[in-house]
């Protein structure tokens, strides 16, 4: 890796094996970077639920003064500073992923592993996928219509990473998640000062 990018700097062309290299190194990012992504927010998810049902609990259990009560305002206050910082560590490693990938597609092109048809295998014999992708190459992808068209109308890397973070399906089920269970501490609050001054009335 300190090779090709001393190469780089160098303003020398990187060879074809580097760049096998190169992609090899960041399909590891993609996973790991996703794999983080994922761990986080199954972190987060059962921490939050953890605190909202242990703030609950104690809620339909107290049977003291109103002090007491209003002290578990410190569950849901927890739910949602947690919640925020959960959702901003998931998105640092969904915008490391998104990096990974964005560059293990450009490698992948400059190999003519995209859009490579016919394959040349040497000896006068081409080979052709059956199945061909929209680029004419053989290596199959799933991507939702919003991110193809990204990927079709942005022309610089800069600017796919940014409309991907913002587009993107695991981050945007990441900011629902967190979310609701803002909106479910928020509604914990309410519960618990109603009770507090019902109980004081």
């Amino acid at each position: 890796m300190a090779e090709t990018n001393k190469l780089a700097h160098a303003g020398e062309s990187l060879s074809r094996q580097e760049l096998f290299a190169l992609h090899q190194y960041y399909q590891s990012v993609v996973k790991d970077q996703l794999g983080f992504c994922y761990q986080y927010l199954n972190f987060y998810t059962g921490l939050l639920s953890a605190l909202l049902a242990a703030t609950l609990f104690a809620l339909l259990n107290m049977r003291h003064s109103m002090i007491l009560e209003l002290a578990l305002l410190i569950g849901p206050g927890l739910t949602l500073a947690l919640a925020r910082i959960g959702y901003l560590n998931v998105k640092v490693f969904y915008s490391r992923f998104v990096e990974a990938w964005v560059t293990t597609v450009n490698i992948e092109s400059m190999l003519r592993l995209r859009n490579a048809t016919p394959v040349d295998l040497g000896k006068d014999q081409l080979f052709t996928p059956k199945y061909e992708t929209e680029e004419g190459g053989f290596i199959a992808s799933f991507e939702r219509k919003p991110i193809l068209k990204i990927l079709k109308e942005k022309k610089k890397a800069t600017e796919i990473l940014e409309e991907t973070v913002k587009t993107g399906d695991t981050l945007r089920y990441a900011r629902w998640t967190f979310f609701v269970f803002g909106g479910g501490s928020l509604l914990l609050v309410l519960f618990i000062v109603l009770s507090a001054f019902l109980n004081l009335a």
